[in-house]
This record gives structure tokens, sequence and C-alpha cells, in this order.
């Protein structure tokens, strides 16, 4: 089930598509060059954290306000004795705050706003870490192919810590004992 968008296409970064599309296949590039590449890649990934994050936050919110909303009204009309009917017009405010409740436990889209606001602070210590380090780095001969790797290294532990804690989320409150069945 999809929520309605107001934005009908999808943006896709560059980043999603892999460090390779983003550095391209020329194998000519230089070190600096190599360093400024993965940065961006980094500083893409960032943006699609951030792109999530404002969607979970968003769906996150909807569902508390009307679940907010909704009881409070299914209160009102059943402390209102003049309303005609009113447990029939109760009811399915109820029923709604139920489905409501059913939803956000079922997308979890709070903690996903929160695994992705997490991960976007962490990609942004990782690219302020290749900054520090390469406007220290002054000469391109001082850039250290090992020192990429370990940045292309520790990107890739942030993004197998989301990708897990991701599952986790959506095996329900069991966590990895569930997951392992599939």
């Amino acid at each position: 089930m999809r929520l309605p968008s107001r934005d009908k296409t999808r943006y896709e970064i560059a980043s999603e598509k892999g460090f390779l599309f983003v550095a391209g296949e020329d194998a000519s590039l230089t070190k600096r060059e190599i360093f400024l590449k993965f940065r961006n890649t980094v500083s893409g990934d960032m943006e699609w954290a951030d792109s999530r994050k404002h969607i979970f936050r968003r769906r996150a919110s909807y569902v508390k306000v009307a679940t907010l909303l909704l009881t409070a009204a299914a209160t009102v009309v059943l402390g209102i004795e003049a309303i005609p009917s009113r447990a029939a017009i109760a009811l399915p405010m109820v029923a709604l705050v139920t489905v409501l409740g059913g939803l956000d436990s079922f997308y979890n889209w709070r903690s996903r706003w929160v695994l992705m606001e997490e991960a976007q602070y962490r990609l942004n210590r990782l690219r302020d870490e290749i900054d520090y380090y390469y406007i220290i780095t002054t000469s391109p001969d001082n850039l250290s192919t090992e020192r990429l790797k370990e940045f292309f290294l520790e990107q890739q532990a942030i993004w197998s810590d989301v990708s897990r804690r991701w599952i986790e989320f959506g095996c329900g409150s069991s966590g990895v004992m569930q997951c392992e069945e599939f």
C-alpha cells in the first residue's frame, strides 16, 4: 500500500548507482579526483538518507496527529449527551485509531525516521573526516589509497548497519530470530 504522494517522479541519486558510476570508468583519475568523487558519493548517500528521513518523519507525524485528533474527537462526542447516536459516531473514530495504530506498528515510520537521522549523522561525520584528511594533505602524493580504503570500509559499515536494522524493523518485535527463517 502506498500513501498518496505529491511528488510522482522518483529522483534517483547518483550514489544509488554505485561508486563506479559516480567516478566514471576512467582509469586515469588522479588520487585527488578519486577522493573527491568518493566524497561526492558520501554526500549523495547523505541526500538519500535525508530524503527518506523526511518521508518517514512526515508519515509518522501524520499518524500521530490523526490518532490524537480522532481520539480527542471520539472522547468529546461520547461526552456530549446532546448528540444523537453518539456511539455510532465515536465508534468509527475509535476504529480508525486502531487502524492507524496498526499501520504505525507495521511500517514503524518513527523508528525508520530515527534510523535515517542516525545514518545521515554518521555519513556526515565520515564526510567531515574525508574533508579534514583531504584539506590537511596538500600534496597529491601524500593521499593514501589505504586511507581511501578505510573511508570506503566505514561507508560500507554504515550501510551494513542501516540495512541490518531496517530488516529487524520489518521482522517485528522478535527481531533477528524471526528473520533467520527467511
